[in-house]
């Protein structure tokens, strides 16, 4: 959501989104910096937020906005910081402003990290980007800076990022974080969105950018676990019960093994369904 458009933030917790991000970056011009990041703290500070996630993405680290950024949105308490071009400096550097903003302020409740991979080294220094902070709760992929960094030119089958998205997905599942997807950015293509969607799934991701309201429906029902999912990870658990009792550590499920990994993929789907409140 941009930060400068007063509109769009008092009615951002009504989208049915997960997670809100109130933009100082790329949605707001040179000239709106400073009255996004006043707009977004008196946000912060007056309007109720209910079931969402409200996070701020502020300006890189090498640029003459970030402190400036963080001095006034730290105090005003977001649940989490969206840190663009994040490498190992940047991270470091903004964890420790971080830091002293919420000593000098009182602020108990420690706001996490949500970092944006976008450039080459970004990519390639992964690991030691995860390494130097243990705020980071999520990675989301930069497609089109990466792709610009690459000097690649972004196409609508997205061969050209699938490296990233594979090395995305895998390091947040290494780490046990969120894996965020890059927007999907023809906002009438919601056929395009679900299979590119399912696709991201399919490889690991657990959520995605939204850069429309309208996409969130859909979003929602591509990482929602399906009816028949749900059943097949019910009755899987039941099976594994009853194995246990009888004192088997593999067991047949319809004509395939099933051992401790399959178990654990369906208590991850039963916990999914839960989430989402499709079972109890």
């Amino acid at each position: 959501m941009p930060g400068n458009n007063p509109g769009m933030l008092t009615s951002s917790d009504v989208l049915g989104a997960d997670t809100l991000v109130f933009d100082l970056e790329d949605a707001v011009s040179l000239g709106e910096k400073d009255a996004a990041r006043t707009l977004v703290k008196e946000a912060l500070g007056f309007l109720r937020f209910q079931d969402v996630e409200v996070t701020v993405r502020i300006n890189p680290y090498d640029s003459p906005y970030c402190m400036a950024d963080l001095a006034e949105i730290v105090p005003a308490k977001p649940h989490g910081i969206v840190i663009p071009k994040a490498g190992v400096e940047s991270v470091r550097a903004i964890e420790e402003e971080v830091e002293r903003l919420e000593l000098l302020h009182n602020i108990e409740e420690k706001m996490h990290f949500i970092l944006i991979i976008e450039t080459a080294m970004g990519l390639f220094d992964l690991k030691n980007i995860l390494d130097c902070s243990k705020r980071v709760q999520g990675i989301i992929l930069g497609a089109e800076d990466y792709s610009s960094d690459m000097g690649i030119r972004r196409t609508k089958g997205s061969k050209e990022i699938e490296y990233a998205r594979f090395a995305i997905a895998t390091a947040a599942r290494a780490y046990r974080i969120d894996a965020i997807d890059t927007p999907y950015t023809d906002i009438d293509d919601f056929e395009g969105l679900t299979e590119d969607t399912a696709f991201a799934k399919s490889i690991g991701f657990n959520g995605r950018l939204a850069i429309n309201p309208r996409q969130i429906e859909t979003l929602h029902e591509v990482f929602s676990p399906t009816p028949s999912e749900i059943e097949e990870a019910k009755n899987i658990i039941i099976e594994a019960e009853e194995a246990e009792k009888r004192g088997l550590g593999v067991f047949s499920y319809k004509g395939k093994m099933v051992d401790m990994p399959v178990i654990k993929r369906a208590e991850s789907t039963m916990a999914s369904a839960r989430k989402w409140g499709l079972v109890k």
